[in-house]
């Protein structure tokens, strides 16, 4: 792809940005939450509570808390140098954290990584695509390999964080029925809101993860919130989900006026173990239609060759011998 002359130079500044990286990953000050209060707190005092200590696998809320105060070094200098240039990187924050969110990517960093390959990196894939065009050999190999550093550059930060998010909704909807089944019989046990929540999460922190890790952050929400309808909104809001809406939409008439949980919640459960039974059956209709065309390729010539092969080698046998027998 590139000649001789431009090969080291590349090497030298890829490993001069590498070592940049490294350097300032190790010299970067962060600014940890449960750092600060150790400073503050003595150890002795600084413990896990009770509940902490019950939703030890849940990721919960202080996690959440920690990620979002978690910067390093070479982001903090990424972020400082579009400031510099203008770049409103609060702005962008603001309007994109809960489409990383629905991605599964709840670090600050990523923001900022983001405006780097977008801004930055992305012209130099570019750069590097016109060159090679320009100044390569003219075979279509390294015209392939421009066209995919252009693409990279151009779709490629947006093609990962949408393929993460689609990766995530379909664990969220496989997911979502068994917590639902489970948050039903919760309620209808004799729960509060916040004890079935509870509940759930702990009974389903290794099966589904994900949707404990959401669940498990709304109900802290709702324990430290003053709005308890805002922290049921921010559920719907970070996934994005009809499955989730529609069950903030029945929490919330349950909050405001006083109707009966479970029966909603016996709706939406049988609604989507229906759903779920009626994909599962869609993929297995399915099934024939995708194996057609690998069993025209891989096992139409072998059965050609076991029927028809016996009767090849007859005739060729009676070719050889001087004539057909």
């Amino acid at each position: 792809m590139f000649n001789n002359d431009l090969m080291l130079p590349a090497i030298v500044a890829a490993s001069v940005f590498i070592i940049y990286m490294i350097a300032m990953q190790f010299m970067g000050k962060r600014t940890n939450i449960q750092q600060r209060l150790r400073q503050i707190v003595p150890a002795s005092e600084f413990s896990e509570s009770p509940l902490e200590k019950s939703d030890k696998n849940n990721s919960g809320f202080i996690d959440s808390m920690k990620m979002e105060n978690d910067v390093d070094g070479f982001a903090a200098v990424i972020e400082k140098f579009f400031k510099v240039f203008g770049v409103d990187v609060e702005g962008f924050r603001k309007d994109k954290q809960t489409y990383f969110y629905q991605a599964g990517i709840e670090s600050p960093n990523i923001m900022v990584y983001y405006l780097f390959f977008k801004r930055i990196l992305s012209f130099v894939f570019l750069a590097i695509a016109a060159y090679t065009i320009m100044y390569g050999n003219g075979t279509k190999e390294e015209y392939m390999k421009a066209g995919l550093l252009a693409f990279i550059g151009i779709k490629g930060a947006d093609m990962y964080i949408q393929n993460r998010k689609l990766k995530r909704d379909k664990i969220l909807t496989n997911s979502f029925p068994d917590s639902l089944d489970l948050l039903l019989a919760c309620v209808e046990s004799g729960l509060a809101l916040d004890g079935s929540l509870a509940r759930v999460c702990r009974e389903l922190s290794v099966a589904h993860p994900v949707i404990t890790k959401e669940l498990n952050r709304t109900r802290m929400e709702l324990t430290l919130l003053n709005d308890r309808s805002q922290a049921l909104v921010n559920l719907a809001e970070r996934n994005g989900l009809p499955a989730f809406r529609m069950l903030v939409t029945a929490l919330l008439q349950a909050e405001r006026f006083g109707t009966s949980l479970s029966d909603t919640l016996r709706l939406l459960s049988d609604d989507y173990r229906q759903k779920r039974m009626i994909s599962a059956e869609e993929r297995a209709a399915r099934l024939p239609a995708l194996m057609t065309i690998p069993l025209m390729i891989f096992m139409l010539p072998a059965l050609f060759i076991v029927i028809i092969g016996p009767a090849v080698m007859s005739i060729a046998d009676g070719f050889v011998g001087g004539g057909i027998r």
